[in-house]
């Protein structure tokens, strides 16, 4: 964890059926969601639907962000008990965000989870979060980073991204 100045919480409340759970070295649940499509497209980069990634991809991923940052499982609660849908990191260089199951894509859920990563960035006091990409085509990733307060700042075209960020002194 970067942040030696402070401990990472072990579970961070949004509402009553979503939270954030720290990582815990299990990258079993991810496996399924970096299989998906959307998010192997939109996380990876990758449109050959024939490319999977294997368990260790999805470990040294995860491993990576860990020490990169707080990582997150987003968990939502079903049928009484939380599980987990997605992930995210807290870090000040492009903090990354998947809802790696379909049916919760496109609800809100990722913007609560980015102002929910906003506001623990602002705790720990970060002050900018900075170089947040998305591919542009990935309207959903752009629309999420603009409600939960980010700015437009670049379109590298060479690379097919935009570029956010937020100045979290002024929010």
């Amino acid at each position: 964890m970067p942040f030696d100045y402070v401990a990472q919480p072990e579970i961070i409340d949004i509402d009553s059926s979503l939270r954030l759970r720290s990582y815990d070295g299990n990258y079993t649940a991810a496996y399924e969601w970096y299989q998906d499509d959307t998010v192997r497209k939109f996380s990876e980069g990758i449109v050959d639907p024939d490319k999977r990634l294997d368990m260790n991809y999805v470990a040294k991923k995860l491993n990576a962000l860990n020490s990169g940052g707080e990582l997150y499982f987003i968990e939502i609660k079903e049928n009484g008990e939380f599980i987990p849908i997605g992930d995210v990191t807290l870090q000040e260089n492009n903090p990354p965000v998947e809802i790696g199951a379909a049916k919760y894509r496109g609800i809100g859920i990722g913007t609560k989870v980015m102002k929910t990563i906003i506001k623990r960035a602002k705790e720990i006091g970060i002050c900018r979060i900075y170089n947040v990409g998305c591919y542009e085509d990935n309207i959903a990733s752009q629309t999420m980073f603009e409600n939960a307060g980010f700015t437009f700042v670049n379109h590298d075209k060479e690379k097919r991204r935009k570029v956010y960020e937020i100045d979290l002194t002024r929010t």
